[in-house]
């Protein structure tokens, strides 16, 4: 219902993302467009192309807003699905814990528009599923090419999804390898060589994957690492912060229920697993060790070291590293998922899970209704944009200016270039190099009427002022542009007023059209 609600799904980034969808189209498709003197695909191989190849070939057939909805829809109906799927596989009697993964499907980074590492998510359990389900040991060419596609598909949605694929992997296989050798006291080289077998298989498989990463990781360098502070992470975990979309005073009465719930189980399986596991003094170690096995499912095992590796990683990496981040709040998500998975593979009776299953869709519905009425908001701004458009000739280059107080609407000018090929100066994606577009190294340089860029120091567009090429055709103002009084603002009030008219002006957004020579 949240995606359903409005015409858009407005989100932080997520007008990003359908405007440069569009410019791929525009780039592929139309080689004389003004786009081609501005944008350029980007040469690398990079991740985050998943989304944008997605939103691409549903333009071929659909509007910006049915392409949106079929992406996010994609996701949010993929994740739940795959969800159960992997857990019918690891543990089917305890096949109720699946519910559990609808309050983690509109997670804080899905509802700011990180379609990339949302659809990422769906790649990672499809790829666990599958190596679990399936013997790596019969290694075949149908299998490894399976495999191939899945580890691809994982890289080239989101690199840090794609990185936890290969650790998960890898502590399953040394987890599957170390309870092989507890359990063959007698001979070794079984377990051995099947774990050498499975390392090869993964090897063989991901070999491409794993090249394309270590040349993405060495061609770049990273900035001064941001942490956040330790009593703010914990603070996280205890409110859920990665399922908080838009207020903490709304929606943590709702989060903090579930993790309330989730400790209560954890704490219930802690000491059931305890009462189980007796130290029997009149054994050696490694007997002590083998009966201990015989007790302890593998998965359960792979679960609870995935969530502890998680753990360290959560308060040991930067949350950005100056160019790309929310690091913290995606390894939260992913360690409470996959709390979830190793509560999964315990004992819990039928009639427990059944009354909290109730308790966590009751606090879901609830934080979905609250986002329906953030999301109808936002969609009505998202509308005055997009509406706009309509007083904008293809071709032309789009000087965006926002005053809006709301910092969800950050990238909301976008809205006007998600049918047509425009040019606007705020895209964020291409100067990152990290997306699958980039600004032109020779970006024609613009005028807003007959003053250059430097003469603005409190805005900054794309271009440099050595030598003025073309104007800017359209200045599109979004919010209350007299609610900055500072001179620079005041010269660029008294630009506009000079050099372009008002063409349209609704409840949010202004556009102005440069005036006839």
């Amino acid at each position: 219902m949240p995606i359903l609600s409005g015409t858009f799904f407005p989100s932080l980034d997520g007008p990003a993302h359908l405007y440069n969808a569009q410019i791929i189209h525009s780039l592929l498709l139309d080689g004389h467009s003004q786009l081609n003197s501005f944008f350029s695909l980007n040469p690398e191989p990079v991740p985050n192309w998943i989304g944008h190849f997605i939103l691409v070939c549903c333009n071929l057939f659909f509007s910006a807003e049915i392409s949106e909805k079929t992406l996010v829809l994609l996701y949010a109906v993929g994740l739940p699905i795959v969800f159960r799927s992997f857990i019918k596989a690891v543990s089917p009697q305890n096949i109720l814990f699946s519910y559990f993964i609808f309050p983690f499907t509109y997670s804080f980074v899905f509802m700011i528009g990180f379609y990339n590492f949302s659809i990422a998510l769906i790649f990672l359990f499809i790829t666990l599923t599958y190596w679990i389900k399936h013997n790596t040991a019969n290694f075949s060419i149908k299998r490894a090419v399976i495999l191939f596609l899945l580890v691809a598909l994982t890289y080239f949605s989101h690199i840090l999804v794609f990185v936890l694929l290969l650790l998960f992997l890898g502590i399953y296989t040394a987890t599957k390898l170390v309870i092989s050798v507890l359990q063959n006291r007698s001979s070794l080289k079984v377990p051995l060589v099947l774990a050498f077998k499975e390392a090869g298989a993964f090897a063989i498989s991901s070999f491409l994957p794993i090249i394309l990463f270590c040349y993405y990781f060495f061609s770049r360098t990273s900035g001064d690492g941001f942490y956040i502070p330790t009593l703010e992470l914990i603070s996280w975990l205890k409110n859920l912060r990665p399922i908080i979309s838009y207020s903490f005073e709304k929606e943590e009465a709702f989060t903090q229920s579930i993790v309330y719930l989730i400790v209560s189980l954890l704490l219930i399986a802690v000491y059931n697993k305890l009462t189980k596991i007796v130290w029997r003094s009149d054994l050696s170690l490694q007997s002590n060790l083998l009966l201990i096995s015989k007790k302890i499912r593998m998965v359960s095992v792979f679960f609870f070291l995935s969530t502890v590796m998680l753990f360290v990683l959560y308060f040991k990496l930067p949350d950005s590293d100056g160019s790309s981040g929310f690091v913290s709040v995606r390894l939260a998500l992913l360690i409470f998922v996959f709390l979830i998975c190793w509560l999964s593979t315990q004992y819990f009776p039928r009639w427990v899970l059944m009354l909290l299953v109730v308790v966590v869709l009751y606090c879901n519905f609830n934080l979905n209704n609250y986002r329906i009425s953030v999301i109808r908001n936002l969609d009505e701004v998202a509308l005055d944009c997009y509406s706009s458009a309509k007083y904008i000739a293809p071709n032309s280059v789009i000087l965006p200016l926002n005053y809006s107080d709301n910092w969800l609407q950050l990238h909301f000018s976008n809205y006007l270039g998600i049918d047509k090929p425009v040019v606007i100066l705020e895209n964020y994606e291409c100067g990152t190099g990290y997306f699958p577009v980039n600004w032109n190294a020779q970006t024609p340089n613009v005028s807003l009427g007959n003053s250059n860029m430097s003469e603005f120091p409190c805005q900054q567009w794309r271009g440099n002022d050595s030598r003025i090429l073309e104007r800017i055709d359209y200045v599109f103002v979004l919010g209350d542009m007299n609610s900055k009084t500072d001179s620079c603002n005041a010269i660029l009030q008294l630009t506009i007023k000079e050099n372009y008219t008002l063409v349209n002006q609704s409840k949010y957004a202004r556009l102005y059209e440069l005036k006839k020579q």
